[in-house]
């Protein structure tokens, strides 16, 4: 069974915007596209920028150093198969948000 861990309140992070969070050992970039909630692994495979200072457009978090666009959904780039991020499952219960502390299956 997954476990979850509360990393913010709903009300600390505006739709349209992400933060970092930590969840163990792990920064993770916490998005709020639209309402609805995100978590990646914060750090670029590029050259490690934080992908929680990105910007977002619709369910995609582009990176603030060099550009590399990622889906929120997958953590897939959009521009080819050349990486990926990890994705952490989200659930939002009582105005609470928490993040799964292991990673999806790739």
């Amino acid at each position: 069974m997954t476990e979850f861990v509360t990393v913010a309140r709903v009300a600390d992070v505006a739709p349209g915007t992400g933060t970092t969070v930590v969840v163990g050992r792990r920064e993770i970039a916490l998005f709020n596209a639209g309402g609805k909630f995100y978590a990646l692994d914060n750090t670029c495979p590029h050259q490690g920028g934080p992908l929680a200072e990105g910007w977002i457009e619709g369910t995609t978090v582009t990176c603030p150093w060099h550009a590399w666009c990622f889906r929120m959904t997958d953590g897939t780039m959009t521009l080819g198969d050349y990486a990926s991020v990890e994705t952490f499952d989200v659930l939002v219960e009582d105005g609470e948000v928490k993040v799964s502390r292991t990673p999806r299956p790739a």
